[in-house]
């Protein structure tokens, strides 16, 4: 699946920070330790969004260089960091980003890199992490299916995201972040990957679930007239079951540098 235009995320920025869920403490610590952190360590953060992985690490004292190419979600992080002087928001990609060899701990990303070409990526993390610090990505995944609410939407989503014949299949959030962990493990610079996973889940009020939906890429690039029969046809099922419980699973994937 290519990146989204620039703009898919920074459109919704308002919605992405009110509604999107934020880490598990657990997987934080995990991170901290797998990665052994020293105290005041410097994290390179990647496509921080409006912050929700920032503030957990920036409450641990850590000083933190967040890039976030939209300039709507960069200005929402920045607000909610500004407590933290340690914490600077640089509007740009990582891709453009002039890499600073050997001067991070730890670089981190949570619900981004699979935007990123997974080979350049962790080569350019190589680059810029001294030697024993440690890459750490994170993701969110949905793992609601068999859900009474998932079956009654399964039909929805076939109707309106089914490819049609010809068109590639996207790859599902889990399959892009396993890549990514086989690109980890391709990149010579690296030393055993380790993989921690951490259960939850979270219900959601029917209206705060379709602001949820509406801050996915996929929902948000759908052509009209499919996205609007699309969203009336999910806020029907929602109306119907009133709240919506999703079953999440935190994937992190973490390895140490050589």
């Amino acid at each position: 699946m290519p990146a989204p235009p620039a703009n898919v995320f920074n459109d919704v920025a308002t919605l992405y920070d009110e509604v999107r869920p934020g880490y598990p403490p657990a997987i934080v610590e995990a991170t901290i330790a797998g990665a052994g952190l020293p105290p005041g360590g410097r994290i390179l953060e990647i496509g921080c969004g409006t912050g929700q992985i920032t503030l957990p690490f920036a409450r641990h004292g850590y000083t933190i260089l967040a890039l976030e190419p939209g300039d709507a979600l960069a200005a929402l992080a920045a607000r909610r960091c500004r407590a933290y002087p340690n914490i600077a928001i640089l509007q740009q990609s990582f891709e453009a980003w002039p890499a600073r060899e050997k001067a991070y701990d730890l670089v981190l990303s949570a619900q981004a890199f699979h935007w990123i070409a997974p080979d350049f990526g962790c080569d350019k993390a190589a680059t810029v992490l001294k030697p024993g610090g440690a890459i750490a990505l994170v993701w969110n995944l949905d793992v609601s299916q068999g859900t009474p609410f998932w079956r009654a939407t399964q039909a929805i989503y076939d109707a309106h995201f089914r490819g049609t014949p010809g068109e590639p299949i996207s790859l599902s959030l889990d399959e892009r972040a396993r890549a990514c962990g086989e690109a980890i493990r391709r990149c010579g610079a690296f030393g055993n990957l380790q993989e921690v996973s951490h259960a939850w889940g979270q219900t959601y009020r029917g209206a705060d679930y379709l602001k949820l939906l509406r801050t996915y890429s996929d929902h948000c690039m759908l052509p009209e007239p499919r996205k609007t029969q699309f969203f009336r046809a999910i806020e029907d099922v929602v109306g119907r079951f009133g709240v919506v419980h999703r079953r999440y699973e935190t994937l992190l994937l973490l390895a140490r540098r050589k």
